[in-house]
């Protein structure tokens, strides 16, 4: 009977102990075994043994909730943004990751030139990456597997600082070079689903490998930046043969607010010599058959340079965008290649959005609505490759209509006209166009 008792005790106070808090067990524990022990059931030397056990599960349950506590506290800590993104931000150090989809529907129209149209689809950019921050350090890192393999866009690591109100940052890796206005604002936020002909390419590049240096007034109403790189990065290793020097500057001479403002700009770029050149552009997709307008030096290249002007205005929900390439290929035998570019741009919010000005760049918008922005705009663009008697000169007018659902996604539908073309000195009698369509999503 006593052998009984003694079972139904421990086996009470085991089942009491499974439900109640850890400390609680402990005590509950220590109390039985101290009536145990007063009533003879075990003996002193075994009392000593089980209560030295259960400090101990009481010390070591202790520490995990000092653990427990502790991780509780550091993660509280940690702020987690979801409007638009995915930004994790700590004390002092911060995570993102970062990507962008754009589908494209294209039909052309060649208009009789010869080359066969193209209807169909293409997954224009399909991009993955991450970007963040250690104290005053930053690193970002982004590929493009659009077409099967990979394409690194930014790779790099950055230090920035505020020095007597002067914003001061350098980057080392790839990232873009500071040059042209229409070239470095992001995909994301362009007014059309392709940049200016002179964007973007060999004679207003995008990215190289080097580093990059540039200063800022606080609110970005001045900028001043210069880098030396030397290519593109490809498998790991930069893929030109010739440094790069460039140099860029923006001022805003008016500014109501972010939404009522004017800003001009201008570039500077310089090439050495033994580079090799090429310059090919599509004119109405991404995917016509032919490049109507190309140059390719045959000789040796002395070396090159180019400048560009660039102006924009934003007025509540109207915006227009101007801005002037030239560029220059200095040839040992030959006469020099002269290319020349301009793009005019003006748009309009039906729904009464601003294009929003962000450090001296475009980004993206927030619709008013649920019911999402929509936006209106039209854009005259120009080029002349002038080559000895070889010139080509091509026109194009385009016209956009931009649909925002939420502030991460846009429709984009975009009608392209080439006029006046003339290609290797020949005026052509054909007129291509083009109807696209853009589905888009970036985080």
């Amino acid at each position: 009977m006593k052998l009984k008792t003694l079972s139904l005790l421990i086996t009470g106070a085991l089942f009491g102990a499974a439900v109640m808090p850890a400390q609680a067990n402990n005590e509950a524990m220590m109390n039985l075994l101290k009536v145990l022990r007063d009533q003879g059931t075990i003996t002193e030397e075994n009392y000593k043994l089980l209560i030295d056990a259960a400090k101990a599960d009481k010390e070591s349950s202790d520490d995990v909730a000092s653990k427990v506590t502790k991780v509780e506290e550091e993660a509280s800590k940690v702020k987690i943004t979801t409007k638009g993104k995915l930004k994790f931000t700590g004390d002092n150090w911060s995570f993102q990751p970062i990507g962008r989809v754009m589908w494209d529907a294209i039909d052309t129209d060649e208009d009789g030139s010869g080359v066969d149209d193209f209807q169909g689809t293409e997954l224009r950019r399909a991009r993955l990456g991450f970007q963040g921050s250690i104290y005053d350090w930053g690193y970002k890192f982004e590929g493009d597997f659009a077409t099967g393999d990979t394409s690194i866009k930014d790779a790099y690591v950055s230090y920035g600082t505020t020095l007597n109100d002067i914003k001061t940052g350098i980057k080392l890796g790839q990232s873009h070079i500071p040059f042209g206005l229409n070239t470095k604002i992001s995909s994301k936020y362009m007014t059309f689903m392709d940049r200016p002909w002179f964007a973007d390419s060999s004679i207003s590049p995008a990215r190289e490998s080097g580093a990059v240096v540039a200063l800022a007034a606080k609110d970005y109403k001045w900028t001043l930046a210069t880098g030396l790189t030397n290519g593109t990065l490809d498998d790991g290793f930069t893929d030109n043969n010739g440094s790069t020097l460039s140099v860029r500057g923006s001022y805003v001479p008016y500014m109501k607010d972010k939404n009522h403002l004017l800003q001009v700009g201008a570039g500077y770029l310089t090439k050495g010599g033994g580079d090799t050149f090429k310059y090919e552009q599509r004119l109405v997709s991404h995917k016509d058959k032919m490049k109507w307008l190309s140059t390719k030096p045959v000789g040796k290249i002395d070396g090159s340079h180019a400048y560009t002007i660039d102006a924009m205005g934003v007025y509540g929900p109207f915006h227009a965008m101007a801005e002037y390439n030239d560029y220059t290929i200095e040839q040992d035998i030959a006469r020099d290649i002269d290319i020349t570019g301009y793009a005019v741009e003006a748009g309009y919010f039906l729904t009464g959005e601003s294009l929003k000005w962000k450090k001296g760049y475009t980004s993206g918008i927030t619709p008013k609505s649920p019911y999402g922005a929509w936006q209106i705009a039209a854009r005259f663009e120009t080029l002349e490759i002038d080559e000895s008697l070889l010139k080509d000169e091509a026109d194009k007018w385009t016209a956009g209509v931009n649909y925002y659902p939420t502030q991460n996604t846009r429709l984009m539908l975009n009608y392209d006209k080439v006029t006046d073309l003339k290609v290797n000195g020949i005026n052509r009698k054909f007129e291509p166009s083009s109807v696209k369509f853009r589905a888009q999503a970036y985080w």
